[in-house]
């Protein structure tokens, strides 16, 4: 707990020598690797921040408290073999109570998206999926009931987390370079580390009130009944 509290103190004060220490920076990096692992191979865990997160990322790296190449392997990983272990619940658990209770909690608008792309592009909706929330959670699992065979899907499993993780990344390594940016730094990084708590709090807000919503609705049809 108390590297945690270090971490964020270094974080929230930009203190860039602080947060290069051995401990903290391999904390930071084993949060970073669960976060990306957890959202895109969990169901229930769809709702973490991926897509600021790695845009925080890039900014960091642009003030040298990451290192570039290596945050891009390091969660190309995370998403890769998280993505893989979605696919594994779609082929071998698809049929159990707790998959259909995790897919129960996931807003149908994202299932018919999840749908569509696949059954319109085929494993290229890998590429696409990844930049879409929900819909990159949905994606692996959807493959896996479809049969798909084991190794055309790690191919495009890794080739398309390499796109994601590469092009946001760097999206936030190009932003932390501009001179606005440098102007503005210490309040835009800030900012960008609260951007996804926000989001991770928005996301449980919405996720409880559509499980309390869905239970409703359930006890509701047992009366009528």
């Amino acid at each position: 707990m108390e590297v945690i509290q270090q971490l964020w103190f270094a974080l929230w004060h930009q203190d860039i020598a602080m947060l290069t220490t051995p401990t903290l920076i391999w904390t930071f990096y084993g949060i970073l690797f669960l976060i990306i692992l957890l959202e895109n191979s969990l169901l229930p865990a769809a709702f973490l921040p991926g897509d600021s997160l790695l845009i925080f990322v890039g900014v960091l790296s642009a003030k040298d408290a990451l290192n570039y190449p290596l945050a891009i392997f390091i969660l190309t990983i995370a998403a890769s073999l998280g993505s893989w272990l979605g696919f594994i619940q779609g082929r071998w658990l698809s049929n159990t109570k707790i998959i259909k209770h995790w897919l129960g909690h996931i807003p149908e608008h994202y299932h018919q998206r999840a749908h569509t792309l696949f059954h319109r592009h085929g494993l290229a909706a890998l590429f696409i999926g990844r930049f879409i929330g929900f819909v990159r959670t949905l994606l692996p699992p959807l493959i896996g009931l479809s049969g798909l065979n084991n190794r055309r899907f790690i191919f495009f499993n890794t080739m398309s987390a390499f796109l994601w993780i590469t092009t946001l990344i760097t999206a936030g390594f190009t932003l932390g370079q501009t001179t606005l940016f440098y102007k503005y730094q210490e309040d835009l990084t800030r900012l960008l580390l609260l951007i996804p708590i926000a989001l991770l709090f928005f996301g449980l807000v919405c996720s409880l009130f559509f499980i309390i919503k869905k239970k409703r609705r359930h006890l509701t049809k047992k009366m009528d009944n």
